[in-house]
């Protein structure tokens, strides 16, 4: 292997034991139901073994160095490889660096979380366990996979339990008619066809799958044009340093020369030109719309809102928590090293898009202020991927204008995406505390309808306390870890979108109202005598939601332990546009 790819140091394929360890517990669940083992076992084991992998990464991230640097760029550690299919030059290719390493430890983190937030759960019990621990599987498939042929799969198949999930155990139509104050009169059954958790299933899966075809469509493309240029490849690394400029062995061309080549090759040319910013640009878009889907960015965050809402808690957990960082995550894995001149070109428009989707969720929110606790919560996930959107655009955005150095214009492109990754961390945390929140208040009060709710800190301070801590972490009181992500964020964006920055505050300040109004519904004023008698959080409650305040603070308060996985990759990024500007 090249020196920029490190096998495990003991020889011991744990990427793998961690990838396919929630896959073994599926397949334990599916004996467990055809040996007819009670639901109540079910569950308690399926919690049980989410601590392996939880235990695995853990081990894993205690042995990662992210320090190491080489042929300029971060090391890639604990890699695995092997020929899968030959004749295309397809490898089973794990590896780890610090920018997958944080999302890993969120997925498995917020693994358990789910799995612990579906114990109420009667109706087909282990079915539901079963699919999501598949969910588990493909989302650290996605993050540990380095050939796009595996990549792509697990894209893919993360949508079938997301899917599943939604679709048979999201909200009864009784609960969606009374979260949006309509007569439950005449409320469907749960087989209704035309129920809204259908619909948030099927808008969801079409959305991105539509997305997805794009990005399958260029990587077919790629892999021919590697192939005319001698080097035919479906290595996501060696592609992102082919675009980035930097050597590969046997590779004697960059990516861009790769694409205009072919495109003369196949005539393409005579009809578009030959400037090599139409082909890179064609594979930008490409890109970013597949990704731009499931990170919500607006316009194409129109599945978000309703897949959240109606998802069952488990659903909801995952898919605020971790699918979201999905779309980021391949922005920068592939968007920002494969077509960096493209990147830098459409800058703009990214941070436009970005700060659209930053004010957009904010106003969704506050119009939510009366109305749906999850939909509210899912518009601030709008808004919170936003400032992760800006990050990424600010990364590549050029600074022209500005009177800044260059040293100066990289040290805020770094802190920029390491804001980006801290705010993915941050947000998965507190937005997923949110959505176990508010599933233990429809328990208590029967209703995901604000209006149903008031003066309930009278009767369950606690809750009431856990709830405002929580949603301070989410609107980024200092001291907590959201604070971190957008501070860095909104200080490395400064440099080179400083207008967009300056406008994107506004989101700040409207979601805030928006969790605030939110809190002050639930929690203050008279109390409603209908939820006089309602209990306080249990102490299994509060062992559940603990860990989670805990990371928030801790990250809060010191941030070094993430920062430390990312700035290498941050910095190795940035280093890309240093080179495409000289």
């Amino acid at each position: 292997m090249p020196d920029y790819l490190l096998a495990s140091p003991d020889g011991i394929a744990w990427l793998t034991l961690l990838l396919f360890s929630p896959l073994v517990g599926a397949a334990i669940v599916v004996v467990a139901m055809l040996t007819h083992q009670s639901d109540q076992l079910v569950k308690r084991g399926v919690v049980a073994w989410m601590f392996v992998p939880l235990g695995i990464a853990l081990y894993i991230w205690a042995g990662y160095d992210p320090t190491l640097v080489r042929d300029g760029q971060g090391v890639i550690q604990f890699v695995e490889r092997v020929p899968w299919i030959r004749t295309i030059q397809v490898d089973y290719f794990l590896g780890i660096d610090g920018l997958s390493l944080p999302m890993v430890l969120l997925t498995v983190v917020m693994a358990p979380i789910a799995a612990l937030s579906g114990f109420s759960l009667t109706k087909r019990v282990k079915e539901h366990f079963a699919v999501l621990l598949l969910l588990e599987w493909a989302l650290l498939g996605y993050f540990l996979a380095l050939d796009f042929f595996f990549f792509f799969i697990f894209w893919e198949f993360s949508l079938v339990p997301a899917f599943f999930l939604i679709l048979m155990w999201g909200r009864s139509n009784l609960e969606s008619k009374r979260a949006n104050g309509e007569s439950t009169r005449e409320a469907s059954s749960d087989d209704d066809p035309f129920s809204r958790r259908r619909h948030a299933a099927v808008i969801f899966f079409i959305y991105t799958m539509a997305g997805s075809l794009g990005l399958l469509l260029l990587f077919q493309f790629i892999y021919l044009a590697t192939k005319a240029g001698g080097f035919p490849t479906f290595d996501l690394i060696a592609l992102g340093r082919l675009g980035s400029g930097l050597p590969v062995a046997g590779a004697d061309l960059t990516l861009s020369e790769m694409f205009s080549a072919y495109a003369a090759q196949l005539g393409i040319t005579a009809m578009l030109g030959t400037d090599p910013l139409i082909y890179t640009g064609i594979a930008f878009w490409a890109i970013f719309i597949a990704f731009a889907i499931k990170l919500g960015v607006w316009p194409l965050h129109i599945w978000l809102p309703a897949a959240y809402s109606e998802a069952p808690t488990a659903a909801s957990i995952l898919l605020a928590a971790v699918m979201s960082k999905m779309g980021a995550y391949g922005m920068l894995r592939l968007l920002l090293p494969m077509v960096p001149d493209a990147a830098q070109y459409f800058a703009p428009v990214m941070a436009a898009l970005a700060l659209i989707g930053i004010v957009a969720g904010a106003g969704g929110a506050l119009a939510q202020a009366g109305g749906d606790i999850k939909r509210l919560i899912g518009y601030t996930s709008i808004n919170h991927m936003g400032y992760v959107m800006l990050a990424i655009a600010a990364a590549a955005a050029s600074g022209a204008g500005t009177q800044l150095s260059e040293a100066a214009l990289q040290t805020s492109r770094t802190i920029a995406l390491n804001g980006a990754v801290m705010q993915m961390v941050a947000h998965g945390l507190s937005t997923g505390a949110l959505f176990l929140l508010a599933a233990w208040l429809m328990q208590r009060g029967g209703s995901y309808r604000l209006g149903d709710y008031g003066g309930l800190r009278t009767a369950a301070p606690v809750f009431a306390g856990v709830f405002g801590a929580t949603m301070f972490a989410n609107l980024g009181l200092p001291g907590l870890a959201g604070f971190v992500g957008e501070f860095f964020i909104f200080r490395g964006a400064w440099a080179t979108l400083p207008l967009f920055t300056l406008c994107a505050t506004i989101g700040l300040v409207v979601t805030a109202l928006g969790l605030l109004l939110m809190q002050q519904q639930i929690f203050f004023g008279e109390l409603n005598p209908n939820l006089r008698n309602t209990s306080d959080l249990t102490p299994g409650e509060l062992g559940i939601i603990a860990p989670l305040l805990a990371l928030l603070l801790l990250l809060g308060i010191y941030p070094a332990p993430l920062l430390s996985l990312s700035n290498t990759v941050a910095t190795q990024v940035v280093q890309i546009f240093d080179r495409l500007l000289a």
